[in-house]
């Protein structure tokens, strides 16, 4: 019997699920979840940030089809500023590149958005003269010291019952050392990276979190250290091409005895 998953809409990723997904073993349907009768689910799975609160009336009657962070959770790592902030109070300072001031000195650096996917609202500073060009900094961004190189590294990771059930990483090739990767800059080439370096690190972070459900970690090395640019508390882009494995474990977990 195929397991029938509910997914929340989504302009780019609902079509590659479409696309990618097991038709043999699972039953995909898309809807806004808000709005979503979920009692003929076996899985729901929220695409963005903002579909993971409707997705929480999925377990209403008892019967476990989402398995989320909790609020408080989603709201953390969703502001930039305070997840590192966080970081650095629970003793990963040493994974996170240093935060500055409104006015730094030292370049290249970054200012970021606390809020915001796919590179939104970030804008890379090379230098003094590119920072004279800028408006002053208000309180919706920061800025952070830029980690350069061309290849940044995601990490996808579903964590249930305080275990790690799937992980699958990736690297992107940027081409340039300082790109921003978003909208205004994509990735060269996508390939299957080795998890082996970061995985303790982010293991560690998701223990302390107490965090249950899936999430992925953007990150870049430098002197083959794990440098973290931020934590995304929700289905990551670059996971449709695996889609049915990340569902196959979420089943794994929650329902063992099937078949």
């Amino acid at each position: 019997m195929r397991r029938r998953i509910l997914f929340g809409e989504h302009a780019t990723q609902a079509p590659a699920i479409a696309r990618f997904i097991d038709r043999t073993r699972f039953e995909p349907s898309f809807a806004d979840l808000a709005h979503a009768d979920f009692a003929p689910f076996d899985l729901v799975v929220p695409l963005s940030i903002a579909q993971i609160e409707a997705a929480r009336a999925a377990n209403d009657d008892g019967r476990r089809r989402a398995v989320l962070p909790t609020p408080e959770l989603v709201a953390l790592c969703d502001d930039k500023l305070a997840c590192n902030q966080w970081l650095i109070a629970h003793g990963f300072a040493a994974h996170v590149p240093a935060l500055l001031g409104p006015e730094p000195d030292s370049y290249p650096y970054i200012r970021k958005s606390r809020h915001g996917d796919f590179g939104a609202g970030c804008i890379m500073v090379p230098d003094a003269a590119a920072a004279a060009a800028l408006e002053p900094i208000d309180a919706h961004s920061f800025h952070q010291r830029a980690v350069a190189g061309a290849d940044e590294y995601v990490l996808h990771l579903l964590r249930i019952d305080g275990e790690i059930r799937f992980r699958l990483c990736y690297r992107y090739d940027m081409g340039t050392p300082l790109a921003v990767r978003g909208g205004g800059a994509r990735a060269k080439a996508t390939v299957p990276a080795d998890a082996a370096l970061a995985l303790p690190l982010c293991s560690a972070i998701l223990d302390v979190m107490a965090y249950e459900g899936t999430c992925c970690f953007n990150y870049k090395l430098e002197g083959g250290r794990v440098q973290l640019l931020e934590i995304n508390p929700r289905f990551g882009g670059s996971l449709v091409g695996e889609v049915s494995a990340y569902l196959q474990a979420h089943f794994a977990a929650l329902d063992p005895i099937a078949p």
